[in-house]
């Protein structure tokens, strides 16, 4: 568990200069928040503060491994995955189509929730 609450400790965790200008929130709204309920046990509420992040959790776990045994010269089995152009366009549209439907009114559900 965290030392510092990000959801009341202001000045350890200052506030996104996107939705400080526009009161909207950015993809990224919420991670620290989201981790911080991750590592206390909480998912319902990690889940509520962010919910790509933390359903791409797992593949960033993943990626992260594959990484380091690699770093450490060593050779992780399965193929070797390959970063297509198309997969730049699907990040985009979907990190895009996030920032947008999680502003949308009704959908509050998705919204960095402080607290």
């Amino acid at each position: 568990m965290a030392l510092f609450d990000p959801n009341g400790s202001s000045a350890l965790y200052p506030r996104c200069p996107f939705n400080a200008i526009t009161g909207l929130d950015c993809p990224g709204c919420g991670i620290t928040r989201a981790l911080h309920a991750l590592a206390s046990g909480d998912v319902v509420r990690a889940l509520d503060h962010n919910l790509l992040f933390i359903l791409a959790l797992p593949v960033i776990a993943w990626l992260l491994v594959r990484w380091a045994v690699r770093g450490i010269g060593r050779t992780f089995p399965g193929p070797e995955p390959r970063w297509r152009p198309w997969m730049t366009v699907a990040a985009v549209v979907l990190l895009g189509s996030f920032w947008v439907v999680r502003n949308l009114p009704g959908l509050d559900w998705l919204a960095a929730t402080a607290g």
